[in-house]
């Protein structure tokens, strides 16, 4: 009796952790997600990636340059500050338009890779979550 309980245990283990192992291995663990997928504050920056003119948000804009302001492992009020810091700035320097060149603003963009490359992959996707979550806790906020 107890070996069958045993069994029975096991096998609904392997039906509920059976599809994520699977998904991790094919898929890799880490997801490509973002918390700011989605976001549209109707101002937008274009930015050149690999020779191309790319439009994206100001929030997701603004999550690309932190790695270049700020540590990833500083205190999250600390990133939060330099992510309405930079908001503002650009929100200054856009005006009433909706659109702005990142050329025409004085930071470096990072792509996700170029994170991951600088911090390594593990601590890389560390930083890039921990800036999104910065900008996202403090999105909208020009003070």
């Amino acid at each position: 009796m107890k070996d069958r309980i045993l069994s029975i245990f096991v096998g609904v283990i392997i039906v509920l952790v059976g599809p994520y192992i699977i998904t991790c291995f094919l898929n890799g663990k880490e997801s490509e997600y973002s918390i700011l997928q989605g976001i549209d504050t109707g101002k937008d920056v274009v930015i050149q990636v690999n020779g191309e003119n790319k439009l994206i948000d100001v929030e997701i804009y603004i999550a690309s340059i932190l790695p270049g302001l700020v540590d990833w492992t500083a205190d999250m009020e600390i990133i939060e500050a330099q992510a309405v810091a930079v908001r503002a700035g650009i929100y200054y320097t856009m005006g009433d338009e909706t659109l702005i060149n990142a050329s025409n603003l004085d930071y470096t963009y990072y792509t996700k890779e170029q994170v991951i490359e600088k911090w390594g992959n593990v601590n890389g996707r560390k930083a890039i979550n921990t800036y999104e979550k910065a900008v996202y806790n403090t999105r909208g906020i020009i003070e």
